[in-house]
């Protein structure tokens, strides 16, 4: 995972220049099996001559490389980013909740539904784990790890005192899957605890 505490960054770039080794804040935005496929993104920031001279590499296992500024912009980039895949993810589970409720085939929902308005990159990353109702093996990261990067998330939404209502709304869904037991499937899985709130009792 390339999402970490900003002040660890700041800290690591700190050691590094008395060491005169010039660090860039790069954190890359796309799942391990889109990074498979070259589908990632990478969130440059730092020095600009370095990025440059790094640009090569980017390039080479990434679909797009941004510069984005002053180190730590990368990192800013990428909680916002994860912010909405967050909010995103609860919100396909909600959907698929919600179709099996209404008596609509999960699959033909996903179907018309990803290539319309209401679809989303979460939503098709996620969209055959959430068919199939497995959440293994994990296409994103496990339920574990992506509360480190809900943490993360929000303590710099805090920093800033900035609200973020939707993604204060989605963190207690992850945690309870987490404590009921998902916590090593992937971060679609949330999607359990809304079908057990809709009362589908599908575990």
């Amino acid at each position: 995972t390339s999402t970490l505490a900003l002040d660890d960054k700041l800290a690591a770039a700190e050691v590094l220049r008395a060491e005169k080794v010039v660090m860039l804040d790069c954190p890359l935005s796309g799942s391990g099996s889109q990074a498979l496929v070259r589908d990632v993104l990478v969130y440059g920031s730092g020095d600009r001559s370095v990025y440059d001279h790094c640009l090569p590499v980017f390039r080479a296992f990434s679909r797009g490389p941004y510069y984005l500024g002053p180190f730590g912009n990368g990192s800013k980039m990428k909680y916002i980013a994860n912010l909405l895949v967050a909010i995103h993810t609860v919100a396909a589970g909600e959907a698929f909740a919600l179709a099996r409720k209404a008596g609509l085939d999960p699959a033909q929902m996903f179907e018309v539904v990803s290539e319309g308005a209401g679809g989303s990159s979460a939503l098709k990353t996620r969209g055959e784990m959430l068919i199939a109702d497995k959440y293994l093996p994990i296409r994103t990261m496990p339920l574990d790890l992506w509360r480190k990067d809900l943490r993360v998330i929000a303590e710099f939404a805090a920093s800033l005192c900035a609200p973020t209502p939707m993604f204060a709304a989605a963190v207690p869904l992850f945690s309870a899957a987490v404590a009921s037991g998902f916590g090593d499937q992937d971060t679609a899985a949330v999607a359990l605890i809304i079908e057990r709130m809709a009362g589908l009792g599908r575990e």
